[in-house]
């Protein structure tokens, strides 16, 4: 099962000073369901400075998986209570990420929910910040009607 939705992402970053920096969009995408598992895909935008990317969430029961493709390619794994070392090639050069996953919760169904992820991240061993991650995703009635129609 497919469906068109709306996906309005925000993610929160607090420094090592505790300053929190909260950065919110919407977009369109697309939310599926198959055996074990359901995803949340999307074509990112210039506002998210990650234009000509697109990514793909795939939640399991209990772990989650991050992966972009196109100008930026990452792939990260998100299990509560584990570090997980990854690659980020960007067009700016290659970086080694440090994820240790501290919270994940999906409540997703039928194309209509919320999934939240809380993970402390380090990069090349320079800093560390704890990062949320919630994405609300609701059916895009208009464009669901407009597929029925064709």
């Amino acid at each position: 099962m497919r469906k068109n939705v709306m996906i309005r992402l925000t993610s929160v970053q607090r420094d090592e000073s505790g300053e929190d920096e909260k950065i919110s969009l919407e977009t369109p995408g697309i939310y599926g369901e198959e055996e074990g598992y359901s995803f949340v895909t999307y074509e990112e935008t210039g506002l998210a400075g990650l234009e000509g990317t697109t990514t793909k969430l795939v939640c399991y029961p209990r772990r989650a998986v991050l992966s972009r493709s196109g100008n930026f390619l990452y792939e990260q794994e998100y299990v509560v209570g584990k570090t997980m070392k990854s690659y980020y090639d960007t067009p700016m050069g290659p970086l080694d990420l440090i994820v240790t996953t501290k919270e994940f919760t999906n409540t997703v169904v039928n194309g209509n929910g919320k999934i939240r992820i809380v993970y402390d991240v380090e990069l090349d061993g320079i800093f560390k910040h704890l990062n949320e991650i919630i994405i609300d995703v609701w059916e895009d009635i208009w464009k669901s009607e407009m597929s029925l129609k064709n």
